[in-house]
């Protein structure tokens, strides 16, 4: 293992090649100081796929149990469904591995808690794939919001909007895909046994079984970044959700539209997301003082700030006779109306990315700084624990038609 102030590279073992998989492992060895072992996936395609990424003489195997007996293996890098997180997560550090896992990072509530014993039984370091707190945009958001720019917080609001098979998840089943090229079985895991269909493989963030849909996929990105730029460490309280699947008829059970409220002890939150329609993405953190504003959200591209002052503009006089009123509003405006020459612009701040930023890169950099110095994650497992949470907490509501509320004392979600 790399020790503080090591010239050594760190090296990475990657598990799952598919879509963001192959993007982490391009971008990893692209920085300098990392370096990948051995790469790891269930398809024949993806196997040549990372040494088209790594060259033709990098390892690959089809267990990642391989990657975890080696000893010039320091961390890992997984991006697989989320049925097998948990798992992966608590071979990796029994086996003295630290470890990048995609978001969310957990398939069921109490994996989260698993995950968190284990990491620190083993003195692991496991950061969580969710890249806002590495972003610039938001660490400047947070900054701002520390200030009291917007002053009071009472409503945030998150939107995003894709219109595209791609965007739905409906990706293209590859040619070849079969039992012969696909280790289908290990691929099921612990989820039930069903025969080869190629589609839930291709298709699986809209399946309950292996994923947690738009929560899982989207929203979390939202979370993420509310809770880092707020510094929040718990779940929100209540969680409302609504929405259905109004275009896909694809055999998927996630909904392909969904909007949840989430009640926070001070504030409220409502996510919207829809796979069928192209919309704003983006926050709208809101004050009394004013709106901040983050424009996109899985790469944002910057932040504006718009003040408000919270004061009335006109005379207030509801139901008043008339000439009580005009006497009123006489004096009203010669208290208020700015004198001749000096009113001034409202001045609206903007912040942004710089060109060709990428964030994701810069959350792999911190996880590999953190491999290499023993310091802590940018998002540790309690933190993406807390966000994860709130996801399931979406879809408890939306599947059982309730209110989810989250019994923090027994670690689970109720029905309200």
């Amino acid at each position: 293992m790399p020790q503080p102030g090591s010239p050594s590279k760190v090296r990475f073992g990657m598990i799952g090649v598919g879509m963001r998989g192959s993007g982490l492992m391009r971008t990893s060895i692209g920085l300098p100081g990392v370096e990948c072992a051995m790469a790891c996936d269930l398809w024949d395609g993806r196997i040549e796929l990372a040494k088209q990424i790594g060259g033709p003489d990098l390892p690959t195997t089809k267990s990642y149990q391989d990657i975890l007996d080696r000893k010039d293996v320091d961390c890992i890098v997984a991006a697989v469904p989320d049925h097998w997180h948990k798992r992966i997560v608590l071979d990796a550090v029994s086996a003295g591995k630290d470890v990048y896992v995609e978001k969310p990072m957990t398939h069921e509530v109490s994996e989260g808690f698993e995950i968190i014993q284990a990491a620190s039984a083993h003195n692991r370091i496991v950061q969580c794939g969710s890249q806002e707190p590495s972003s610039v945009v938001y660490q400047k958001a947070k900054a701002l919001l520390a200030e009291g720019g917007i002053g009071q917080l009472s409503l945030v609001e998150a939107t995003m909007g894709r219109n595209s098979h791609c965007g739905a998840w409906w990706y293209t089943v590859p040619p070849d895909l079969s039992p012969a090229t696909l280790d289908w079985d290990t691929w099921l895991g612990s989820t039930p046994k069903i025969p080869f269909d190629g589609g839930r493989w291709a298709h699986w963030r809209g399946y309950s079984a292996y994923g947690e849909g738009i929560p899982g996929d989207l929203f979390i990105h939202h979370l993420t970044g509310i809770h880092y730029v707020l510094g929040l460490n718990d779940p929100p309280r209540r969680a409302f959700s609504q929405g259905g699947i109004y275009r896909w008829k694809d055999g998927r059970d996630q909904p392909d539209v969904i909007t949840t409220v989430y009640d926070y002890p001070n504030f409220s939150l409502t996510l919207r997301v829809t796979l069928n329609t192209i919309t704003e993405s983006g926050f709208r953190f809101m004050g009394d003082r004013g709106i901040m504003t983050i424009n996109g959200v899985e790469n944002p591209t910057g932040l504006s700030f718009s003040p408000q002052d919270g004061r009335n503009h006109s005379p207030c006089t509801p139901g008043w006779p008339r000439e009580m009123a005009s006497e009123y509003a006489k004096k009203w405006f010669v208290e208020h109306d700015p004198r001749p020459g000096s009113a001034k612009a409202v001045e609206v701040t903007n912040f942004d990315a710089p060109r060709g930023y990428n964030d994701t890169r810069e959350h792999l950099w911190n996880f590999f700084q953190s491999v290499k110095t023993r310091a802590a994650s940018v998002e540790g497992p309690e933190f993406a624990n807390a966000c994860a949470i709130a996801c399931h907490m979406a879809n408890h509501s939306y599947f059982n038609r309730c209110v989810a509320e989250w019994d923090a004392g027994n670690r689970t979600i109720v029905k309200a």
